[in-house]
Order: C-alpha cells, then structure tokens, then sequence
C-alpha cells in the first residue's frame, strides 16, 4: 500500500469509511448520524467525536480508514522523526490539529494524522508549511504521545554542538537560555521538564559550569550545562518568585510558587541550600491535573492487595507503609484514604506539606516554624472525632506515641516510616522510644515498597542478558533463565528503554505469633524468619515476579533492592 499526496488523492472518499463502520457493524446508521451532528454542531472533525465518546476504537478507525484511503498506516515507535520536519510546523498546532510532522520526502512534508479526511487541517498545515502535505495514518493516541516526545524542548547533541544556528524548533539549547530574560528561562525549562515527564528539576553550580538535571521516574538526567555567569541570576529570580529572602546566601532556604504551564495548573516547592561551588536549587514539580491512582493500579500482586485491603477495612489499629524517600509511600497512603468511605467516616489526613488534595476529606498541613508539628497537630485532631487518621510521616518519639495511643483508642491510623523493610518497621519503632507493648498492640500490619521503572512498551523485546542478572534472578526464583524483557530504546521512552514506574511490596501482618517474638526480644532475622512461615513475600521475590512477568529487567531489580548483604 503506497502514502500517496492527501490533496491529490483524497477526493471523493469522505463518505467511505464512515459506510464501512455501518458494514462491518461497528456503528449503526442511527448513531453515525447522530455523531455527524455532534461533529457539525461542535465544529469538529468525525472521526474525533466517535472516538472520544468511545463509539469506535482508534486502532480500528485508523485501520478502516487506511483500507478506504489507500493510504499507508504506521506505528510511531519504528518511525525516524526529522527534526527539520518538526520545524515546519509548531508543537501547538500540531497538537490542535492532531497532526505529526514525520519527514521532508521529494520536496513534500510526510505528516501523520488520525483523520486525513480532514481537509480543512490539511490546507492549514500545507499553507503554514509553504509545501504540499503526504499524509499517512497513526491513531490520536501515538500522534499525541510523539508530539510529547518529538518536541522534547532539549536534546543533548543539539545542546553541546557549538555555534549552532537558529532556535531548534523551538527546543531549548544552552544557547537559547542564554539569550533569554530570567522569567523566560524558568518557564522553558520548566515546559521541557513537564513533557519530560520530570518530577524534579535540579539547579547545580560546578566550578565551570551550572548543571541542569531532571529526575525522570526516579533517575537523574544530565539535560544541559549554562555558564556560571548565569547561575546567581537564575538563583535570585528564583529566590525572588518563591518568596524567600534573596540577601540570604548561607543558610537553606524554602518556598512555593504556583504556574501554568501549557494549560496545566503546577505548584512547585523549591530549596536552595550553599556548596561549597554556590547555591544549589531543587524544584520538585507538583502537577494539579495528576489523577490519584487506586490500589489497583499501583503493582500489587492479588495476594499482597487482598490482604492489604483487609487491613484498610479495620476499624482501628496502625497501619504503616514503610520505605525510603522516592519509594511511593505517599502514592500509597493516597490510594488507601480511596478505599475509605469518607462520607460515613471523618478522615482527617496531617501532611507536610499537603501535595494532592482528596475529595470529602480534612486535611491538614505540619508547619515547622510556627510550631505546627505532627505530634501537635494529631494530638489536636483526636479532639476532632476522626475515624481514621493519616499522619504523613513518623519522624519523633511524641508523633509515633501518640500515633500509637491513637491506634488503641478506637482510631484507624495509617503512616509512613522510614525504614528498610517490613520487619525493620518494627524495630525502628521501638528505637523511637515506643514501648515495645504499645507497638505490639497497636500495630496491625507494616507494608513495605520500592518503585522500579518498567520495560517501555513501545521498544519491548526478548533478548539474552548478562550473566550477573541471570544468577540474581535465579537465586530469587529457583530457575534458570538467560531471556528477559528488555527495551532498546524507542520515540516513546526517549531511548532509556523504560517508560513509567510500578511498586515492589511485602506484607507484614502482625500474628499472635509475631507479637509474641517481638514481646520476648527476639532478633530481626527470627521474625522475619517467622513472617515468612506465614507466608510473606520479600521485596526481592516480589520484583523478580514481575521480572518473570516482563514487566521489569532484572538490572532494574538490582539496581533498587539488591545491597551488600
């Protein structure tokens, strides 16, 4: 099947593919012709309105319509992206019109579209482009997802190459920063790091040369290097719209701004801290629009989430999820307070800060400096008749006593703790100064986790791996195996070979049994002993379950749990 010029080619054929939805009995006569009045009463394209009010599906429309065009239906993932291509057209035109621009080809610009039928976008892109379009077929969604990553505002041979000319098609390059006003740098690279996908974006002087990285799931990215002439500029306008004070160069420093980037409401908390090269800043990026996620979805195995939310339904007793920072804890905590009933139950939640906001319940937020601490603020919360408390963090003696009190008093309370695992939990408490009875009584089960980046699915394959990774996966599993899941590096996950993060958990579920040990003093290694009689599943095993499963590399795995033990 042969791509052939859409404004050659397509005359004629508008009707086709809507007849051929009715003949394959995808769609009735009665709803095509309802969607062609929503399309004609909202100005939109058909093929737009049937797919989002979930009529067809995008794979089948694109399929259909590719057989009734002639034209040629890609997938993204294997598609080689032209940046000169790119420059042709915007990013938010693109985006408006649903639109791709793949490659220059004999003097005519290659686009992708969910709907060549669409003439009216065609002519606007081939009048802005000043050439004729070819169009080929993709679904909304890989045209969507590729926008977001073909338009990345950064690409580190485009950032290092020196003397390079004009603005990369709108990416942002060392020497773009550069020549921009401080307002306009921030808002550049906090654009790039939201497409990034970024959760942090960190601001680092060196001796010669100021160091931007993103943490994207979890891992630190090198994006671009500024000269130092910039770093006390971008540290005051920083200082400045975060309200801190900009004299203050010695001690660290908090604050808070709230922006908008591309329609999207972000607050962003920044500290600035001296080295010894300048001060150093963190933005950690908080996007409004972030959908809560359920306990479904966050990567615990059936056994682990029915067990878990047996836990959630007590009526009191503590629950904590324990783990070190970046293991998903609050993530948990959040989808925990999902399941609750919080129009029957007070659910009232102390964080620090409050990062996203649940519906139906009261929430709270530690102010350090004014005194407002977790262990004031709990203690003033059991006055208020809550059925179940979250405390975001157990950080003291006060806060994990009263913690516990709260548990035996008729109180559901869950938490976070800082500790290595479930069992360690346990431990960790009691080296707080809780009396080892209270613990034993108040605590009714400890979970466990770590995030793991997951195989990009757009790159997946089978491939033989390193000999290291097989004995690790082995001495977890008990089977021998030298294939696993593996990405190459595609559009999609910006060549990492990953794309997204899913949890590792263990279960601890307090017995009589357990308790019992605990009360007598015995050592870590007897109670996890006992705990995994009973049937717990470590981090390790658990990862490596989702290895066999091919949802991470064993490499992943090592790199997250695997320690000189």
């Amino acid at each position: 099947m042969q791509s052939m010029p859409a404004s050659a080619s397509l005359a004629g054929v508008r009707g086709a593919w809507p007849r051929a939805l009715v003949e394959a009995g995808i769609l009735s006569l009665e709803q095509l012709r309802q969607a062609r009045e929503t399309a004609n009463r909202e100005r939109m394209p058909l093929s737009r309105v049937l797919v989002r009010d979930g009529l067809v599906g995008s794979k089948t429309l694109a399929t259909i319509m590719a057989i009734h065009t002639g034209l040629l239906m890609v997938d993204l993932r294997s598609e080689s992206i032209e940046p000169e291509a790119l420059k042709l057209l915007p990013e938010e035109m693109a985006r408006r019109y649903m639109v791709l621009p793949i490659r220059l080809e004999a003097g005519r610009l290659v686009l992708a579209m969910s709907d060549p039928t669409d003439y009216a976008s065609l002519q606007d892109v081939e009048a802005f482009a000043n050439m004729p379009v070819e169009a080929i077929i993709a679904t909304p969604e890989d045209i969507l997802d590729h926008i977001s990553v073909s338009y990345r505002l950064t690409e580190n041979q485009e950032m290092d190459a020196p003397g390079g000319q004009g603005d990369h098609g709108g990416k942002v390059t060392a020497r773009v920063l550069r020549e921009a006003p401080p307002a306009k740098v921030f808002e550049l690279l906090l654009k790039q790091a939201i497409q990034d996908r970024a959760s942090d974006i960190h601001i680092e002087p060196s001796e010669s040369r100021l160091r931007i990285r993103f943490r994207i799931d979890g891992i630190l990215h090198d994006v671009m290097s500024l000269p130092m002439e910039m770093h006390p500029i971008l540290v005051s306008r920083l200082k400045i719209i975060s309200g801190m004070n900009i004299a203050e160069r010695r001690r660290p420093q908090d604050g808070q701004f709230t922006t908008e980037v591309q329609d999207r409401r972000i607050d962003i908390r920044v500290a600035v801290s001296n080295t010894v090269n300048g001060e150093m800043a963190v933005l950690r990026l908080l996007d409004k629009r972030f959908t809560l996620l359920g306990l479904d979805h966050i990567g615990m195995n059936p056994g682990v989430l029915e067990r878990f939310r047996k836990l959630c339904r007590l009526s009191y007793g503590m629950i904590i999820v324990c783990g070190p920072t970046g293991a998903g804890k609050s993530t948990t905590l959040y989808a925990s307070i999902l399941e609750m009933n919080r129009v029957e139950q007070n659910v009232v939640s102390l964080e620090d800060p409050v990062e996203y906001h649940i519906a139906d319940a009261n929430q709270m937020q530690v102010h350090g400096e004014a005194g407002i601490t977790f262990a004031t603020l709990l203690r003033s919360t059991l006055r208020l008749d809550p059925d179940i408390v979250l405390v975001g963090e157990i950080r003291d003696q006060e806060t994990a006593v009263i913690a516990n009190q709260a548990a035996l008093t008729g109180h559901l309370v869950l938490t976070s703790l800082h500790a290595n695992d479930a069992v360690s939990a346990l431990l960790r408490l009691k080296d707080l100064g809780v009396a080892p009875y209270l613990i034993a009584s108040s605590v009714a089960g400890i979970l466990s986790q770590r995030m793991v980046r997951m195989v990009c699915s757009g790159c997946r394959t089978i491939a033989d791996r390193p000999p290291p990774e097989q004995r690790a996966y082995a001495e977890e599993l008990g089977e021998n195996r030298s294939q696993f899941a593996f990405g190459t590096g595609c559009n999609m996950c910006a060549q990492t070979g990953y794309r997204g993060r899913t949890g590792v958990f263990e279960l601890l579920t307090l017995s009589d049994q357990i308790r019992q040990l605990f009360l007598s003093d015995a050592p870590r290694a007897k109670l996890l002993e006992q705990a995994l009689a009973e049937g717990m599943v470590p981090l390790r095993r658990d990862a490596m379950l989702k290895v066999k499963e091919g949802d991470t590399t064993p490499y992943e795995v090592m790199r997250v749990l695997f320690t000189l033990q």
